[in-house]
Order: C-alpha cells, then structure tokens, then sequence
C-alpha cells in the first residue's frame, strides 16, 4: 500500500560521534606463520589458504612505515601465485577474523552508525576492471540492515581521507558490523596491487534536536525475494532515479521509475543480495535462483 508517512522527531543536538574500532591505527603487529599481521584484523585469503596447504604464500598483509600519522599504516599487496595452482590472490583483511570460516569477524556497536572514515594511499596495476573496495556491513541479531562501501578506481599518490555513509535498507538498530578490505577486484584480478590505510573511525549521529516533520512518498517492490525481474510501485507525480548495487558497493544498474508500476529486469545479474536506492529510501532486493 502506497502511503506518504509523517515523522516526528525530537533533536538534542546533530553532531557525529567517533568510536574507536581496535587497532584502526594499525600500530599493534602480530606474529604469524606467514608473516606479521595486524592485530584485530585476519587475511581471509591466506588464512583460507593456509588452511590448505601451510606455507603457500607469504603474507599479502604487512606492516608499513608510509603511514598517515603514528609509525604503521596497513598495507595490501595482490600477488600471484605460480606452479599448478597459478592464480591472483586478492588482499582481503577483515576487522576480528579469526579463522577461514570467518567465525567472529564481527565488532559490537551500541548506536546507529552514520558512516566509516580513514585515509588511503595506493598504486593500481594498470587495467580499466581493476580497482580496489571497502565494505562495511551492519546487522541487527544477525540479520544484514544495511552496507556501506566504496570502490577506489585510481591511483591515490598522497593519503586522502575517505568517508563511507552507510546505506539502511531497515529501521531496526544495528548492534554489530563486519568491515572487510579488498584490495583487488575479481573482474581484474592482477597481481602488483599496493593498497595502504591508516586511521579508521566509526562516525555515529547523535539524537535529533529539534522537532522536523518530513513528508516521505514509499515505494513498495515486489516481489520480493525475485526470479528475474520484480516490479516498483511509486506514488509520487515525478519521475525517480534509482540505483542499484552488489554488496561490493558497485552499481549494476541505473534508470528512471516513473509514477505508479514500473517493471526492472535483473534477468542477467546472478541470484545475490542488492541495494535498491531512490531517493532517501534504501531497500534490500533478493534476486533467488
């Protein structure tokens, strides 16, 4: 049912807090047996590796001085494997990894996050896939409210610092998130990637403070989960734009809806989760086999 909602909200005070995610500065380094590795953060690629075949690659993860402020930065370095099992093997560090199953991969929050900041610095092998990407995820008792991510597509000679907002396709509270780095992207998967960060923070909003009323026209799509194409329903007497993303941040697809029933077809992406976003509002689409 299309509705325009009404929302009433009281402010004390619109300010962003920070909130300090462990060792975001990178200055803490533990010992592996592939190599060093910062601590609160885990290599998914090696440690997936490595529970393989112990020894096959050294660490894709080091400890570097180039750093933006304090004596560390992390550094991501795509390599390649060679002998039987050649391959690129993409960078990935994960906040709390603790094994290849990505058992507690996840840090506690007590607030809804407004965006997650830092500083980066890299050097892509030259190709028009090639990028590298950031992605946080929020969820509320396990289920996924919402992402924020961002895809890097170019060379970043100085620090340049990033702010990520975060996307909600759900008014729950978010109670826990997942960040992962990729320093890589699989379309162009090509070793010699160099990929540094520094400083991370979570940047949360304080309550509203004074009283706003906001006049929201909804979309409603369905169905939803999907097979190949669902439809949007717009009460509104313009034209939308709406985007569509992967969980990796990357837009798939983009166009108009119109007022009233509109049909997308998705027929060529594969079954996933996607972000559906079009105007303030944020929905989670199931595309299902």
């Amino acid at each position: 049912m299309i509705r325009s909602i009404f929302i009433i909200s009281v402010f004390l005070g619109y300010f962003a807090q920070c909130q300090e995610i462990p060792n975001g500065d990178f200055e803490n380094w533990e010992q592996k047996p592939y190599g060093e590795e910062p601590t609160n953060w885990g290599e998914y690629s090696l440690q997936f590796l490595h529970s393989i075949i112990p020894g096959i690659l050294d660490s894709t993860v080091v400890k570097s001085e180039d750093a933006y402020s304090g004596s560390y930065a992390m550094e991501l370095r795509t390599k390649g494997l060679t002998g039987f099992l050649s391959d690129t093997i993409i960078a990935m560090a994960m906040l709390n990894l603790k094994n290849a199953n990505m058992d507690s991969a996840m840090m506690k929050i007590d607030s809804s996050l407004e965006s997650f900041s830092g500083y980066i610095k890299q050097n892509l092998i030259d190709s028009v896939e090639n990028s590298t990407a950031i992605l946080i995820s929020v969820y509320s008792k396990g289920e996924l409210i919402g992402i924020g991510s961002e895809e890097f597509v170019e060379d970043i000679i100085e620090y340049t610092r990033f702010n990520i907002p975060i996307m909600y396709f759900d008014d729950l509270k978010g109670d826990s998130i997942s960040i992962s780095v990729i320093a890589g992207n699989s379309d162009a998967p090509l070793p010699g990637n160099i990929m540094l960060l520094d400083n991370f923070k979570l940047n949360y909003k304080s309550v509203p403070q004074s009283i706003e009323e906001q006049n929201l026209s909804k979309i409603e799509v369905y169905p939803n989960p999907f097979i190949d194409q669902f439809s949007i329903e717009l009460n509104a007497s313009e034209t939308q734009e709406y985007e569509i993303y992967s969980l990796m941040g990357k837009v798939v697809l983009r166009g108009t809806i119109k007022p009233n029933m509109n049909s997308i077809n998705l027929a060529n992406l594969s079954p996933n989760t996607y972000i559906l976003k079009t105007g303030n509002q944020t929905i989670k689409l199931i595309k299902k086999k």
